[in-house]
């Protein structure tokens, strides 16, 4: 929320003084210091993380299709993980987005590239969303950084005097054709009763003849309880064992993602927690009445998963086992207290 904050007040006071950039990087300057968590863009961090947002045009028209490049310079022993975005990215659509690909520059930095296909479909100026971009250290530390937004232009296909609507034209004096005539509606409707009538009496016999199908059993377990039982489940998987990292992550972030949807984020017109980013699902969380700890810990957890999931970074194996551990800790704190003379304990 701080970076988001920082950034923010750079973008108004930019516009107030006319010189957006400017004041957005000297804003970012002085504030990083105090803000925890804090990152700059483009002009880079502490750790020589440098960032470059751009698009290959400023103006187009409605669905035209845009090609935006984010390229990430970092120290060859840092690790990059660019998110994964829905299909609607703020007035943005999402049309395409590659597989992030890292290059060794030779001077001791590698550079992470991506490149997003977006699509607006309305008219006026528009500006990019936050787009968080988790880096890792050697020592593990992650830093956050955030690109400087792009602004697109999009214009009306019309131009001139096109742009204004026309008055419909009255409609053509024809002749009635001869479908349109009373006898032969009066025939077309008596033809296709004729082919209606046998057709659904038919169709009757056969349903009642048919018999009914069972009702599907309903999962009467509480959403702790499925959590629970589903960790226990990825570790009889043993994935790190047999060096499956990445679905041994995925298994584990998907539990967490829905136990907490289930339990504090409820429905209310969202996605499924599966389709939401990890920026997304933390955003929600903090609102929510889930507590700041466990609220930490669970976005700590989806953030480690993350790296894992989506970068080259490959984790120590006890270091995979100890994921278990920290979503059975989650689970065990915010257990529901009217269950725990029926839940089933989480093993060790």
């Amino acid at each position: 929320m701080a970076d988001r904050l920082l950034r923010s007040t750079g973008r108004l006071v930019g516009r107030v003084l006319g010189s957006r950039v400017w004041v957005l990087w000297a804003v970012s300057a002085t504030l990083a210091a105090t803000v925890p968590g804090a990152a700059l863009a483009q002009d880079g961090s502490d750790s020589g993380v440098r960032v470059s947002f751009t698009a290959d045009r400023a103006a187009l028209t409605v669905g035209d299709l845009v090609t935006l490049t984010l390229e990430v310079t970092h120290p060859a022993d840092h690790v990059v993980v660019v998110p994964r975005l829905g299909p609607e990215w703020g007035p943005f659509e999402i049309i395409s987005q590659t597989t992030a690909h890292t290059n060794y520059n030779g001077d001791g930095t590698e550079t992470t590239s991506q490149q997003l296909t977006v699509a607006v479909f309305a008219l006026g100026t528009f500006e990019t969303p936050d787009l968080s971009i988790s880096v890792r250290g050697p020592e593990g530390g992650v830093e956050r950084v955030f690109p400087l937004p792009v602004l697109l232009t999009v214009n009306s296909v019309l131009s001139g005097p096109d742009e204004r609507l026309k008055d419909i034209r009255a409609p053509a004096d024809l002749a009635s054709p001869l479908w349109m005539r009373p006898a032969a509606l009066a025939v077309a409707v008596l033809a296709t009763l004729a082919v209606l009538v046998p057709g659904a009496y038919v169709v009757s016999r056969r349903l009642r003849g048919r018999k009914p199908q069972p009702k599907l059993p309903v999962d009467a377990r509480t959403p702790w309880e499925i959590a629970v039982q589903e960790i226990d489940r990825v570790e009889r998987l043993d994935l790190p064992g047999d060096g499956r990292f990445k679905e041994h992550y995925a298994l584990v972030a998907e539990v967490i993602q829905a136990y907490v949807r289930a339990m504090y984020l409820g429905n209310g017109g969202r996605p499924h927690a599966t389709d939401m980013t990890t920026d997304e699902i933390g955003t929600a969380i903090w609102q929510s009445s889930l507590d700041r700890k466990n609220a930490r810990l669970v976005v700590d957890l989806l953030l480690e998963a993350d790296l894992v999931r989506f970068s080259r970074y490959t984790p120590l194996e006890e270091q995979a086992y100890e994921t278990l551990r920290r979503a059975r800790d989650i689970l065990e704190s915010t257990r529901p207290l009217a269950d725990d003379a029926t839940q089933p304990e989480a093993t060790a």
